[in-house]
């Protein structure tokens, strides 16, 4: 894979989308799909759906789908002396907030640069040394002294707030960055529409870039109701239990290719999850040996993504498959990803969607 290819992976971690606020990416990407689909659309939420219709099968649907917004941060008070006490969107884990170094984003779309403070190590007591402050206890330091300081600089009260991309290239072919959760999967989409729009497949294929999925889950929804796809693969990042401070969750490991969900589930209130469709499961996999791409299984709690809540939707239920990333340090601002796992996971979902035609069962019983 070309250097420029790694490029736009790296545009794609840059950009700021936080639940809720995703319209730089919603439009990044309605732009750079329009030349090579047939249709693309963007609803009231702010997902992108893009159409390439099949030589063969036109009205055989394929869903490749990927969420493209990312956890963060919001801005929930301005203190007297220009302080940003903040409030979580999505799952940000406390312990990897400090001291670092993110961006508020205004409404007229102005980047503002700031640091989560800590407190000075020689003032820190033994007993507050091994202890992680809530997000209630923190705040952002934008180098500004009042209140009125920071709102004349364009920060307002429901400002969204990311780590500063810190997009990385090193090791023997480790990528970390922020966001990678899930710029990853857009990027492999991406890619993969590419090659699509040169040779066009058999049967129509629905890109669906969905918003929201870090906030609730359920932002991806409409795309599926509004195109009824025959059947829908959802890709997104796993836990890569390979690093000496991870428990053995799974089998699953950097280098080793991407992963087919056997079953996640959030394991919390939500009950959410999937068990992948039996045969469209099995059907990838064959793929997978055909092409000779090496592919792990995954069962994991604690990790949802998008079709744990569209496997519901309509009269019948819909029939799909998840496939992951092997990730390390999720929701941090150093994730991590190899590019071999990458370029594997870009030959499957071709391989998968150029086979996809109305001879495949996908019945149960």
């Amino acid at each position: 894979m070309k250097q420029s290819d790694w490029g736009l992976l790296e545009r794609l971690c840059a950009i700021h989308a936080v639940s809720g606020r995703e319209d730089p990416m919603t439009a990044f990407v309605r732009d750079t799909i329009r030349p090579l689909v047939d249709e693309v659309s963007v609803d009231n939420l702010g997902n992108v759906v893009g159409i390439l219709k099949g030589a063969k099968h036109p009205d055989q649907r394929l869903m490749l789908q990927a969420h493209m917004d990312e956890l963060g941060l919001i801005v929930r008070y301005i203190t007297d002396d220009g302080f940003l006490r903040i409030e979580r969107v999505g799952g940000v884990p406390e312990k990897s907030l400090l001291g670092q170094r993110v961006d508020v984003l205004t409404d007229d779309n102005r980047l503002i640069p700031g640091y989560v403070g800590t407190k000075s190590h020689h003032i820190t007591s033994s007993e507050e040394k091994f202890k992680v402050p809530t997000v209630h206890d923190m705040f952002i330091d934008i180098g500004l002294t009042s209140r009125e300081a920071v709102e004349q600089a364009g920060i307002q009260v429901g400002d969204p707030v990311t780590y500063h991309p810190n997009y990385h290239h090193f090791g023997d072919g480790m990528i970390c960055s922020k966001a990678l959760d899930n710029r990853v999967s857009v990027f492999i989409l991406l890619e993969a529409l590419k090659s699509f729009a040169a040779q066009r497949p058999l049967s129509t294929i629905i890109f669906s870039f969905t918003v929201l999925e870090e906030f609730s889950i359920r932002g991806s929804l409409p795309t599926v109701t509004a195109t009824k796809p025959h059947a829908i693969l959802s890709l997104d990042i796993t836990i890569a239990a390979d690093t000496p401070i991870d428990k053995p969750l799974h089998p699953v490991a950097m280098r080793k290719g991407p992963a087919i969900k056997m079953m996640d589930f959030h394991g919390r209130g939500t009950l959410g999850g999937l068990f992948s469709s039996p045969k469209l499961r099995r059907f990838i996999e064959g793929i997978a040996k055909q092409e000779n791409i090496p592919l792990q299984r995954e069962v994991i709690v604690g990790v949802i993504t998008d079709p744990a809540f569209q496997l519901y939707l309509d009269d019948k239920g819909y029939v799909i498959a998840g496939l992951s990333i092997p990730h390390r340090y999720s929701h941090a601002s150093i994730q991590m990803c190899h590019e071999t796992d990458i370029i594997q996971m870009i030959q499957l979902v071709e391989a998968t969607a150029r086979s996809f035609t109305p001879e495949l069962d996908l019945s149960r019983g």
